[in-house]
């Protein structure tokens, strides 16, 4: 009977870090495999927050609301507007940004919001040491297909 409450715990213990793993929302977080070779050997300050929008013949270009933290909290960073459908920004490691894109579609104005960060990831224990690599930096407000 002990040795399988060993094993209840041993399984409890493993289903817990899938799920911890499989928790984020983005895809590059459900990537166990590290690429040895996009190693860092220090931490980085800065890298790049890749953005994608819709363009369409009703949105040949898209306001773009840019807010370090949550959308919420209405820390407005910059206005912009983007007239082509995915780029990138130099932006700090480990600050959280939001993006709001507004669209038209016939007489409706529809907002999209979307927000992460970039996240440092060290990699020693899969890679030689020192090495780091990032994660997240993904904003995608592009319009969902009907």
């Amino acid at each position: 009977m002990k040795k399988l409450n060993y094993i209840s715990k041993a399984i409890l213990v493993l289903l817990l870090i899938v799920s911890v793993k499989f928790s984020g929302c983005e895809q590059e977080d459900l990537d166990f495999y590290v690429d040895c070779d996009f190693c860092l050997e220090s931490i980085p300050e800065y890298d790049t927050l890749w953005v994608f929008v819709t363009l369409n013949d009703e949105n040949s270009s898209v306001p773009l609301e840019f807010f370090i933290g949550d959308y919420e909290d209405g820390q407005e960073d910059w206005i912009d507007t983007a007239r082509v459908s995915e780029f990138f920004l130099v932006s700090e490691v480990g600050v959280e940004y939001s993006v709001k894109a507004t669209y038209k579609q016939g007489d409706e104005v529809i907002v999209a919001i979307d927000g992460d960060k970039i996240r440092v990831v060290d990699g020693e224990g899969d890679c030689y040491p020192p090495c780091y690599y990032t994660r997240g930096g993904t904003l995608d407000v592009r319009l969902k297909e009907k």
